[in-house]
C-alpha cells in the first residue's frame, strides 16, 4: 500500500549544494537466491532487465532502477512519480504474485519505510564526508554505483548517479534529523 507520507516539504539550496525530497516514489524490496534460475529468470522477465549481481552495482531502465543491497537483496525504485491518489503499484503486485506467492523469494513494499533525498551540486561529497566514514574518492564508487553506510550516525543508502548528483535513502523516522544535519553541514565555512 502506498501512502506517500512526506516528512520534508521544503527545497534547500546553499553554496552550490541543493537538496529536495523525491516523492511520491515507489520502493520495493526484493529478496531471492541468484543461484535459483527460476527466481532470476522470472524477475528479469517481469522487469525486462538484468538483476545487478555484484556489490554496489545498479541496473537502470526508463521507469525503474534496481540497487544491489546484498547477495540476495535488491531495492527496486520507480524513476517516475506515482499518482498520490492510488494505493496500487502494478509492478509490485505482479512481482508479489510471481515471486512471493510461488515461494521463489520475497517482495515487500518499503515505500513508506524510506524517503529519498535528491542531492546535487559540485560539493555533494564534501558535505557527506563531514559525517560519513566512506571514502567517496574510492575507485569503486563510480557513477551509477550504490553503497550502504553511516551518515551522522544514521544508516543510509547512497546511489551515486554522477559526480554532482546522488539519491540518499534514509528511514522516514530519521528524515527530519538528517535533513537538518545536511542543511547545517552544507555551510562549508
Amino acid at each position: 500500500m502506498l501512502d506517500f507520507i512526506t516528512p520534508i516539504s521544503e527545497v534547500y539550496s546553499f553554496n552550490n549544494f541543493s537538496m529536495e525530497e523525491k516523492t511520491p516514489i515507489a520502493k520495493i524490496n526484493l529478496r531471492g537466491n541468484l543461484k535459483n534460475k527460476e527466481f532470476t529468470i522470472n524477475v528479469e522477465k517481469i522487469l525486462g532487465m538484468s538483476l545487478p549481481k555484484e556489490a554496489g552495482n545498479t541496473s537502470v531502465k526508463e521507469k525503474i532502477t534496481l540497487l544491489w543491497l546484498g547477495p540476495n537483496e535488491w531495492l527496486l525504485v520507480s524513476n517516475v512519480e506515482i499518482a498520490k491518489e492510488t494505493n496500487i503499484y502494478e509492478l509490485e503486485q505482479v512481482l508479489f504474485d510471481e515471486i512471493s506467492k510461488t515461494n521463489l523469494g520475497a517482495v515487500t513494499n518499503v515505500t513508506d519505510h524510506f524517503t529519498i533525498f535528491s542531492l546535487t551540486g559540485s560539493n555533494v561529497f564534501e558535505v557527506l564526508s563531514k559525517g560519513c566514514p566512506y571514502d567517496f574518492d574510492s575507485e569503486d564508487f563510480l557513477d551509477n554505483k550504490v553503497v550502504q553506510t553511516i551518515l551522522s550516525n544514521i544508516d543510509v543508502t547512497i546511489h551515486r548517479k554522477n559526480k554532482n548528483e546522488i539519491d540518499l535513502y534514509v528511514r522516514r523516522s530519521f528524515a527530519d534529523y538528517l535533513w537538518n544535519w545536511l542543511k547545517d553541514s552544507s555551510d562549508l565555512k
